[in-house]
């Protein structure tokens, strides 16, 4: 099974269920519907492995096509991996609103897409914050049959989306999970908030701790998981399910502060490491080349390491002075590792796991201290 299959009729009739995972398709024992099996990208932990039904993916499709104004003239780009929710999720909406699928096949160069995007005349697609961030360092000018390119698999920097916007990209932020089989809320096309709206198949909620609840017939009905013995299939219990993100909602729009997760503590501070990234980049360092990381220290419960993808040594330092220069004493940076490439998963986002084992051997990697504050 492929990508093409995806968008047959046969697929979606067929009681088969599929599991997808690095370009592969493994058929599965059936224990709830037909269904689909994603691997999530692991990038802090272990794969895990959720199951939604055909028919709960094709409703987050028509979620997703209704909110973005596709039609049967429409032309879903995909530059994704077809086996990632985010990919499959294109191929579905292609085949529920019955409209043309364009397929980018080559290794990704953002000019070389761009060309692609406008040989298709791709109307919609759906991105990573990486690829955008290559149209506009390459500074790329829209192509005109864009209607909207859906932006996931991490969070839209402020800034990049300015710059973005400025070169006429049709740019709407999302959240979205693989246990929601695709967008969750997303911008709204032609306007001018920045607010998520949440789309007409979930219903959000927040719980007492902040964290993000869904319900919604898209959402996944059971986990398998991998044992000595085979695969172990868990189903949901209940219809409502906790996300790890902490966030509220305000009328019909999702606001997203961060990962419940993401959060660790300093010298008896919470500090989060995401937020120390996204200032190291304001203050010149590279999107998708700069990670901190908090390492266990018995003394200030965690130490904040930056760890770069081979940054300029002077640009590297020019930004830790900069963010030292305006954060409190318990948020600066220790040390600071450099790597010569980063562990990535087929989506090209950052396997932090891998990273962090890598910054505690200090193997294949150049570090260095700095002075202890705060």
């Amino acid at each position: 099974m492929g990508p093409n299959d995806v968008i047959k009729k046969e697929f979606w009739q067929d009681s088969a269920s599929w599991r997808l995972e690095a370009g592969r398709a493994e058929l599965m024992p059936e224990r709830h519907a037909p269904s689909v099996i994603f691997a999530t990208s692991g990038s802090t932990g272990q794969p895990r492995y959720f199951a939604l039904a055909k028919h709960s993916l094709i409703i987050s499709a028509q979620a997703v096509n209704q909110h973005l104004g596709v039609d049967p003239s429409s032309v879903w780009g995909l530059c994704l991996p077809w086996w990632h929710v985010g990919g499959f999720g294109v191929l579905a909406r292609a085949y529920q609103a019955g409209c043309q699928v364009a397929m980018y096949e080559e290794k990704w160069q953002a000019l070389a897409a761009l060309e692609w995007l406008r040989e298709k005349r791709v109307t919609h697609v759906s991105l990573v914050p990486t690829q955008l961030h290559d149209f506009v360092q390459a500074s790329c000018a829209a192509p005109c049959s864009l209607r909207a390119i859906v932006i996931g698999g991490g969070k839209l920097s402020d800034e990049l989306a300015q710059q973005a916007r400025a070169l006429g990209w049709p740019i709407l932020a999302s959240y979205g999970m693989t246990e929601a089989g695709s967008q969750i809320a997303t911008q709204r096309m032609a306007s001018d908030s920045t607010g998520l709206s949440i789309l007409p198949c979930w219903r959000v909620r927040s719980n007492v701790d902040g964290n993000i609840e869904i319900a919604g017939d898209a959402l996944f009905h059971g986990e398998w998981r991998k044992e000595k013995d085979g695969w172990c299939y868990q189903p949901r219990i209940g219809d409502w399910y906790t996300t790890q993100d902490i966030g509220a909602v305000v009328g019909t729009e999702l606001q997203i502060f961060h990962r419940n997760d993401a959060l660790v503590k300093v010298l008896g501070e919470l500090v989060n490491p995401h937020a120390i990234e996204e200032s190291l980049m304001r203050a010149g360092m590279p999107m998708g080349r700069v990670v901190v990381l908090a390492l266990p220290d018995a003394r200030r419960q965690h130490v904040l390491c930056l760890v770069h993808e081979d940054v300029e040594q002077s640009l590297v330092e020019k930004a830790v002075h900069d963010y030292h220069m305006a954060c409190p004493g318990y948020a600066k940076l220790q040390s600071i590792l450099h790597v010569p490439c980063f562990p990535r998963s087929d989506l090209g986002k950052i396997l932090r796991q891998p990273l962090m084992a890598i910054a505690r051997a200090g193997s294949d990697a150049h570090k260095s201290s700095l002075a202890p504050e705060g």
